[in-house]
């Protein structure tokens, strides 16, 4: 018989549907252990790690503001960062451009920049 079935699913999917409204949309999502973190980007380490990557880029860039970092602690620290730049190109300052960079660092504090990429824009 169906009846008898359904009497028996009937409570587990209302309970499971009770638990998942219980949760809102506004609520964090918990922190993944070793996972990225957003952090703030007027962080002094944040922006140590923000001056190293525009320093170390290919060309001469000027920082004009930090959009947005992440950070993940790992042997070390890795930021990700969305940054707005400048170039100066015979005297003049170009239009500001988005790049996503990608820093690493280590225990002895030493950084290293592992990617450098134009974005349309950070997200």
């Amino acid at each position: 018989m169906i009846l008898p079935r359904l009497s028996l699913i009937f409570p587990a999917l209302l309970m499971a549907a009770s638990i998942a409204c219980a949760q809102t949309p506004t609520e964090p999502a918990p922190p993944v252990v070793g996972g990225y973190q957003t952090a703030p980007v007027d962080d002094p380490d944040i922006k140590s790690a923000a001056d190293f990557a525009v320093s170390a880029a290919s060309k001469p860039y000027t920082l004009t503001e930090i959009v947005a970092a992440r950070r993940q602690v790992v042997a070390g620290v890795n930021y990700s960062l969305c940054l707005r730049v400048k170039t100066k190109k015979v005297g003049l300052f170009t239009h500001g451009r988005f790049v996503a960079a990608r820093v690493f660092r280590d225990l002895n504090q030493t950084y290293q920049l592992t990617s450098w990429q134009d974005v349309k824009t950070c997200n």
